[in-house]
Parts: structure tokens; C-alpha cells; sequence
């Protein structure tokens, strides 16, 4: 009998372990302002209640994000389910550290029948598909109308050219003391002079991905524009600018920037901070994409889950929610761009805040001036953005001319994609 007694026992200690295991948290892992951590959270509550399975947030700003994820790749400990972004999921896929969804989408797990094809071939590389896009976004420029119109001047156009926007940026700080552009949005490799070298027929990266895809010519006179709005004033200086302080705290949020260049999905940030004191933020285009539709629609972010992930079924339950349900999707707002099941996207639309619907008329605006998305970038693309980075501070801070420092990155490109 005490054996019986003993035997239950060990069972029941075993059986209770088993429980154990199988309530562990599903680790989802994602980067964010503030303002970005605090829907996430909300979602993932959300999630819970709907599910009943808890979730273990992992979240931090973007350049700590991405340092973290790379260590835990490293450790085969990647989270279960994790934002991956069009600039840097290659790299984690050549290296198997993330699932093909494929099987999971064919059984219906992750429910895509209501998806076109078009918003989710982003994350689709060789056969495999190993991110979904959270919703559909672009870069954009926020404009803060107030203090434009306050300085007596117009609102800039979709078709203003980038030699024009200089000037009226410049012209702005004349007459405000304030900054016509913010220099956080003004410096990013992936946005502004991405945007700009498309204006002139050229990538970053050629075709076969071995070499830089524009001219040295075409980054010199992008630098030294921006060397000008810096040295006139209508931008921070470099100085003040090369520590991210999170975006509630750059000029454009404090009502001291006319413009920033940002994506969408980041735009809420700034329209809701500035809405109480200046009122509607507008959007327009890119100054100088109109004419070569060098604008582009891009995943916003995907959602991946690790090749080593423990809770494969919950990961799948979080992706397919935050595609198709209603409550989660009426929550997020369109925040993180446009939801890509379009009868979620029409239930969303009719709900909207002001801030979410000039996303909204923006995307769909913004798809006259786009061609097709880039192709993704190497491997190397992290590195050789923190290069870009050197050298364009190098020039702001007068240590380098920007013919120099153009010539020095196409040199790097060339070396770091032939390794």
C-alpha cells in the first residue's frame, strides 16, 4: 500500500511538472518607444484574455534590441515569436535561426485565406516564408502646420523637390529661430537617403548585392546638403543628436522642428504629442520622390518565430491574432500600419482617430508615388549602416568633406560585400 501511496506520489509530482512546463510564458521579444512598449503591452493583455496563454515581454529601443537579438541567436535562446524588420531579416534567415511558416499558414494555424499575396511576399525568401508583415507602412514627412503657417509660409507640397525643401527649411529657421527639418530623421541610411539615391536611379546595393548601388557623386551632394541645413541653423547640430533620446524627446516632439522625416507607423508618436499645443500634424511625400516615384510601401515590421522556439503552437495563436482579430486590430489602430487582411483593414478604417486616418489617406495617397520595394539587403547592411553613420557625422562635425566621406563608404561597400 505505501508503495502505491509512493508511486501515486511521484506521479502526481511528475504529472504536476508536465503542468508546469506547459504554463511557461510565450516569449514574445519586440523593440519601441515608449509609446510603442506601452500598445504592445496592451495587446499582449489582450492576447491572454482571448487565449488564456500569458505572454513574457522582452522589449527594448531599437539599436538595443537588435544587440540583444544578436545574442541570442548566438545562444540558440531567441524568444518565442519576435518583430523582425525588412533590413535585417535576411540575415537571420541565411543563418536558419528563423522558422518557415509555411506549414503553419497551409494548416490554417496562421490564417492568411483573406490576405493578398502582395502584402505578405515581403517575407517570403527562396521558398519559405519567414515573416508576416504587422501591417503595411512608408516613410513620410510630418509636418507641424502651426509653426508653419505661423512663420507666414506654405505647407511644402508632394511635388517639392529636396533642392527646394533646403531652402524653405532654411527660410523657416530664418524667420522662426526654430528648425526647419529635425536632424533625427534627416541622418537614417535606410530612410532619407535611401529615398534620395532612388530619386536618382540608384539603390543602395547594385543587382548582384556585391557593390554599392549609387554613386559617390549622388551621397556627396545628399551630405553636403544636410552639412548646409545643419551650418544654417534649420537643423540641430550633430552634437546634439547622436544619442537617440527616444522620440518624445526630439525636436519635432517638443514643437521645435517644422518637419521630421519618420514611417508611419512611428507618426502617431509625434501627432500625439503635438495634437494639444498645434493641433493636426499633416503628411506629405518625400521631398524629390514625386517626379521618379522613388517612394515605396514596405512591411512595417514582421512577425517571425525562432527556429528553437519551445511554443510553436502559441506563437502561431499570437501572429493569427494579431491578423485577424477584430478587438486586437481595433486596439492596435492601424498603428503599426495598414492591417493586411483588407476586411480588418475596412473595420479598422471606420473607426479611426484623426491621428490613424491621415495614416490612413496616406498610404493611399503615397502608392501614386511608389514603385516596386527594394530588393533585401545583404548581410552586411547593419555594419555598413553604422558606417554610414561614422562618416555622416563625420562630415557635420567638419572632420571630413562629404566628397570624402562618400567616396570612403562606397569603398567599404564594396569591401564588406566582397569578404
Amino acid at each position: 500500500m505505501k508503495k502505491l501511496v509512493a508511486l501515486f506520489l511521484v506521479l502526481t509530482m511528475m504529472l504536476g511538472g508536465v503542468a508546469l512546463a506547459a504554463e511557461e510564458p510565450l516569449r514574445v521579444a519586440w523593440w519601441g518607444s515608449e509609446s510603442s512598449n506601452a500598445l504592445y503591452l496592451g495587446e499582449a493583455d489582450l492576447f491572454t484574455k482571448a487565449t488564456g496563454i500569458e505572454c513574457e515581454p522582452e522589449y527594448l529601443s531599437w539599436d538595443d534590441y537588435w544587440r540583444k537579438i544578436n545574442t541570442l541567436a548566438a545562444a540558440n535562446d531567441l524568444p518565442d515569436t519576435l518583430r523582425m524588420d525588412y533590413a535585417y531579416i535576411l540575415n537571420y534567415v541565411e543563418k536558419h535561426q528563423l522558422m518557415d511558416l509555411t506549414p503553419l499558414v497551409e494548416s490554417g494555424a496562421i490564417d492568411l485565406s483573406k490576405v493578398p499575396d502582395s502584402a505578405i511576399s515581403g517575407g517570403r525568401f527562396g521558398e519559405g516564408l519567414y515573416g508576416i508583415n504587422a501591417g503595411s507602412n512608408g516613410l513620410c514627412m510630418a509636418v507641424n502646420e502651426k509653426l508653419v503657417k505661423d512663420a507666414g509660409m506654405e505647407v511644402p507640397s508632394n511635388e517639392m523637390t529636396w533642392e527646394e525643401f533646403e531652402a524653405w527649411a532654411i527660410e523657416f529657421h530664418e524667420k522662426t529661430g526654430l528648425y526647419g527639418a529635425d536632424l533625427f530623421g534627416l541622418k537614417d541610411y535606410n530612410g532619407v537617403f535611401r529615398i534620395y539615391a532612388r530619386e536618382h536611379g540608384e539603390e543602395l546595393y547594385n543587382e548582384a548585392q556585391n557593390g554599392a548601388g549609387f554613386k559617390a557623386e549622388t551621397l556627396a551632394s545628399f551630405f553636403a546638403s544636410v552639412k548646409r541645413l545643419q551650418d544654417a541653423g534649420a537643423t540641430q547640430n550633430i552634437a546634439d543628436a547622436v544619442t537617440d533620446i527616444g522620440k518624445e524627446n526630439y525636436p519635432m516632439s517638443k514643437g521645435a522642428a517644422a518637419t521630421i522625416f519618420t514611417v508611419t507607423d512611428s507618426y502617431t508618436t509625434y501627432a500625439a504629442v503635438l495634437k494639444d499645443s498645434f493641433g493636426a500634424v499633416p503628411l506629405r511625400i518625400l521631398p524629390g520622390a514625386a517626379a521618379s516615384k522613388a517612394m515605396f510601401v514596405k512591411p512595417s515590421q514582421f512577425l517571425s518565430i525562432s527556429a528553437n522556439a519551445e511554443k510553436v503552437e502559441e506563437a502561431a495563436k499570437f501572429i493569427n491574432y494579431w491578423v485577424n482579430d477584430e478587438e486586437a486590430n481595433l486596439f492596435i489602430a492601424g498603428r503599426r500600419g495598414v492591417p493586411i487582411n483588407p476586411e480588418i483593414a475596412t473595420l479598422v478604417g471606420q473607426s479611426l482617430n484623426e491621428n490613424s486616418m491621415m495614416v490612413f489617406e496616406y498610404m493611399n495617397l503615397m502608392a501614386q508615388y511608389a514603385s516596386d520595394l527594394y530588393a533585401p539587403d545583404p548581410q552586411a547592411h547593419g555594419e555598413i549602416a553604422d558606417e554610414y553613420n561614422r562618416q555622416a557625422q563625420a562630415v557635420l562635425f567638419g572632420e571630413s568633406t562629404p566628397e570624402a566621406a562618400a567616396q570612403a563608404l562606397v569603398d567599404y561597400i564594396n569591401k564588406a560585400l566582397n569578404q
